[in-house]
């Protein structure tokens, strides 16, 4: 799944390689200053030296600057590189859907490729920058800090052997019982999609036969459904939180208690626990932001799967192997036995045993009743679906021996639902011919209405 997600990052590897190498510089000198606030406090404010805490301050104050500009540059890197992947994720997806065919486009269903275009992509996104940012500063964090602290000292940080294998126990159960949710979450996102999909093309319809209730009532439940999941995996999810509040507090008491007792006896100095107490909240907030992260990844992983679903997706028609046919001699059609199914699992035949041969010049009416199957009939001509059985053949070929476009440029399908994309009703009646001048496109449009007698009269 990584592999082939991360092949859209092309030209964004540099800012994705350049955010994680600020945020370990960034680290590493953040981890430094309470080092240095400690060396202050014991060496110039306990001995009253204003000359060492004027310099030490100074070089705390040059340090935070340097790490200001450090965690600005990976926060820049880091948006413009997922932005970026994710733009080219999209691309990659929409680019892919146009070679599907129509068995491909059922296989997901349209809503669910929208659902993987918008939601699943922004979910990546959100992983990505986080994964280039914040999961590469929690870890590095965590081991300065642990290793500043057992530098200072080793006794304080027996307390870390309890709390971190208490706290990643806790992390684990949460996660365990969060993760089975996100996939569930994400069909019903599909499931949402469909309905509203459905209820905009069809909004003729509801209106006529008076079913706004119905479908009122039907978005109602695809929403309730959702926010039923949701709350459940955000109510698991959410014990991390008052986890990680107990678990810190209870720390810094026992710090605060055994810290003490090495201060008295002249075993530790005040400014290295002022210390330690930076570096333990460094180690708990570590924790605390890798939790935060697991949480984005588990919805990520979710929806990484179905993006690589599509991008990995084989379309069922592809051109053929070997010299495809580039011309169509004549418009005879023949259905030789045809047999067509759309599940190739179910028992259901849509076509059984067609057999029909359609003369080039003949003119044939197929007349049926809704859901005969008269436009999957049709379908099978320009191979927007491939027969189950049997052959199409075009020209005396099959239809499988031609090149898409030669077949599909020959091929006129005139559909029963009629649809506008972007652009002007000019933009729209050049689909056919991207180069046809003004007066071809009313020539064509006064066939179409009956009001030219036969192609002499265009000249």
């Amino acid at each position: 799944m990584l592999k082939t997600l991360l092949k859209s990052v092309r030209q964004y590897k540099k800012e994705t390689l350049l955010s994680p190498l600020c945020v370990v510089v960034e680290v590493f000198i953040e981890m430094y200053i309470p080092y240095i606030m400690g060396l202050l406090i014991d060496n110039g404010i306990n001995k009253g030296d204003m000359d060492y805490v004027r310099k030490m301050g100074l070089f705390t104050i040059l340090l935070t600057l340097v790490s200001l500009v450090l965690g600005a540059s990976a926060s820049y890197f880091s948006a413009h590189a997922a932005a970026g992947f994710t733009a080219n994720l999209r691309q990659d997806m929409f680019y892919h859907i146009q070679d599907f065919s129509f068995e491909n486009i059922d296989k997901f269903s349209s809503a669910s490729l929208v659902t993987r275009l918008t939601t699943d992509a922004n979910n990546i996104q959100q992983a990505y920058q986080m994964s280039i940012r914040m999961a590469v500063r929690a870890p590095f964090m965590m081991i300065i800090s642990l290793f500043m602290a057992v530098s200072i000292s080793w006794r304080l940080t027996l307390i870390f052997l309890v709390a971190v294998p208490v706290l990643a126990f806790a992390m684990i159960l949460i996660i365990k019982n969060a993760r089975p949710y996100f996939p569930r979450i994400f069909r019903a996102y599909d499931e949402l999609n469909r309905k509203v999909r459905e209820n905009i093309r069809g909004i003729r319809e509801v209106k006529t036969y008076v079913h706004e209730e119905e479908q009122i009532e039907n978005f109602k439940k695809s929403t309730s459904k959702i926010y039923k999941l949701f709350r459940r995996a955000m109510f698991i999810m959410a014990f991390n939180g008052p986890v990680m509040t107990m678990m810190i507090d209870a720390v810094m008491l026992a710090l605060s208690w055994f810290g003490a007792k090495l201060i008295v006896g002249h075993q530790l100095a005040t400014g290295q626990l002022v210390s330690m107490f930076s570096y333990t909240m460094s180690i708990l907030m570590s924790l605390m932001i890798l939790s935060m992260i697991f949480t984005q990844l588990m919805m990520a992983q979710s929806s990484g799967r179905r993006v690589a679903d599509v991008l990995t997706a084989k379309p069922t028609i592809v051109n053929p192997a070997k010299s495809p046919l580039t011309s169509v001699t004549n418009g005879e059609v023949v259905f030789d036995h045809v047999d067509f199914k759309y599940n190739k699992e179910d028992a259901h035949y849509a076509l059984k045993d067609i057999d029909l041969r359609i003369k080039s010049g003949e003119t044939l009416g197929i007349i049926g009743e809704t859901g005969s199957s008269k436009s999957t009939l049709i379908s099978m001509i320009p191979r927007l679906y491939d027969v189950t059985g049997g052959a199409v053949r075009v020209g005396g070929h099959n239809v499988r021996s031609y090149d898409l476009k030669t077949l599909r440029d020959n091929v006129a399908v005139v559909l029963q639902k009629n649809v506008l994309f972007t652009g002007t009703i000019k933009d729209n009646l050049k689909w056919g011919n991207e180069k046809a001048s003004d007066e071809e496109i009313v020539w064509y449009q006064s066939i179409e209405h009956g009001q030219v007698a036969d192609s002499a009269d265009r000249d």
